[in-house]
């Protein structure tokens, strides 16, 4: 909890900062691309820490609406599975550097790697992307991840680098 305090703390001190700069984001507009990219550590309530890898490539319907790819791996105890993901995000309350955004996924296993692990689930979230220039971000994320919609759940913050292009 003290760690999302700290994030937090810090998402507004950046806010606070980026304001006064004298770019205005160009990222969130229809028919603009993105691709963001992260790394975490999850400890669950139960089973073993795992390390994380996600990748995530998004496109824009509407000025308010984003469709996405995901690409995630999982690794704990020197095995490995992977989870493709598609889902939506909805951005509101846009100013010209901190646009929040909630969104929902849907995995599958449909790529294993050296894992007897299949999977299927769901992720909702909530986030925001703080831009550092017109086209670069940072995208905390804070939400629930459901693996076969009642076996494994977690939840998670997740802090993504993020480019935005045409």
């Amino acid at each position: 909890m003290n760690f999302l305090k700290k994030t937090l703390t810090s998402l507004v001190l950046l806010s606070a900062l980026s304001t006064a700069a004298t770019f205005e984001q160009n990222g969130i507009k229809e028919g603009n691309n993105r691709i963001s990219a992260s790394a975490r550590v999850s400890v669950p309530d139960e089973g073993d820490n795992s390390i994380t890898l996600l990748a995530q490539y998004g496109h824009f319907l509407t000025d308010d609406i984003e469709v996405m790819v995901d690409l995630f791996s999982n690794t704990a105890n020197s095995d490995t599975f992977y989870l493709l993901g598609l889902g939506a995000n909805y951005y509101f309350a846009k100013t010209p550097t901190l646009t929040p955004f909630v969104g929902g996924q849907y995995y599958n296993s449909g790529l294993t790697g050296n894992s007897d692990l299949s999977a299927n689930g769901t992720k909702v979230y909530l986030g925001a992307h703080q831009f550092l220039s017109e086209n670069f971000a940072i995208t905390p994320e804070a939400g629930a991840q459901f693996i076969d919609f009642s076996e494994y759940s977690e939840a998670y913050l997740n802090v993504y680098l993020t480019y935005f292009f045409d």
